[in-house]
């Protein structure tokens, strides 16, 4: 019998639809709903019934996003695309109904697998010394890792089909890089695992929103492997000896906070 997760799913429904409305005035990327293969309205995605998902991922890739593309055009590469599988008349007879406290208990359980997993991928952590590497920029500079030592960098790992990813640039020219525009401040945003057209095409799109910066490339992901094996967005906050003082994986508006918070107090530190 399948269990039909239902506090897992709503939960992730209203996080991931929830802010959608407050989109229409701000820059942030539009979306695209997929239902089994096909786009559909926001309006239809939120009148769904929630018995009726099995799935929901936040962002596409590989052959799938491939087969998007073909049918929608490069929208699908400018658009946070948000992805529902929905269980069939017949699967349904086969979904067992689940109590509250069951679906509280499924939940905690999911959460401290998850948990488990991100501590699990997680190579370099708090407290450790950065391992050096040499990144191929964008623009086409080489940045060393070590020749960035005395100030402090940000190291994020991200992804063009990467929703939380997308989330969390968009948030990073009001509250990254502009306050911290500084000679002792280093943004260096490395794409995983991606190659150097795909990467240029979603900076260009992201460049006409306001968001600029110069993205670093890991198309074998040589690099990301130094510091996890899965997960995405990462964050590594490296101070100006270069140790790791703070790590975030995933996309929140806390986690971000803590992440500005965390990179006043090391640029206090060294105007002292």
């Amino acid at each position: 019998m399948k269990v039909k997760l239902l506090s897992v799913v709503l939960i992730s429904l209203v996080f991931a639809l929830g802010s959608f409305a407050q989109d229409s005035n701000s820059k942030k990327p539009a979306k695209m709903f997929i239902i089994n293969g096909e786009e559909v309205t926001q309006e239809y995605a939120f009148s769904l019934d929630s018995k009726r998902i099995k799935q929901m991922n936040m962002g596409v890739s590989g052959e799938a996003k491939e087969a998007l593309i073909k049918k929608y055009g490069e929208r699908v590469n400018e658009s946070s695309v948000i992805v529902f599988d929905l269980y069939t008349d017949e699967e349904m007879k086969t979904v067992k109904r689940i109590t509250p406290k069951e679906a509280a208990a499924i939940n905690k359980k999911n959460a401290d697998e998850h948990a488990k997993k991100i501590k699990a991928s997680t190579l370099v952590h708090t407290g450790d010394m950065a391992p050096d590497f040499v990144v191929d920029m964008l623009d086409g500079q080489k940045i060393k890792l070590k020749d960035l030592k005395g100030k402090v960098v940000l190291l994020n790992f991200w992804a063009t089909w990467c929703t939380p990813c997308m989330k969390e640039l968009y948030e990073f020219p009001d509250k990254i890089i502009k306050p911290f525009a500084s000679n002792n401040f280093v943004l260096l945003p490395v794409s995983r695992g991606e190659q150097k057209d795909v990467v240029r095409k979603k900076m260009e799109k992201l460049k006409t929103k306001g968001i600029v910066f110069n993205a670093g490339l890991d198309p074998n992901q040589e690099i990301y492997k130094q510091f996890a094996t899965d997960f995405i967005p990462r964050n590594f906050l490296i101070d100006q000896n270069g140790k790791v003082v703070y790590t975030s994986v995933g996309y929140s508006e806390e986690k971000l906070n803590e992440l500005v918070e965390m990179i006043n107090e090391l640029l206090k530190v060294s105007e002292k």
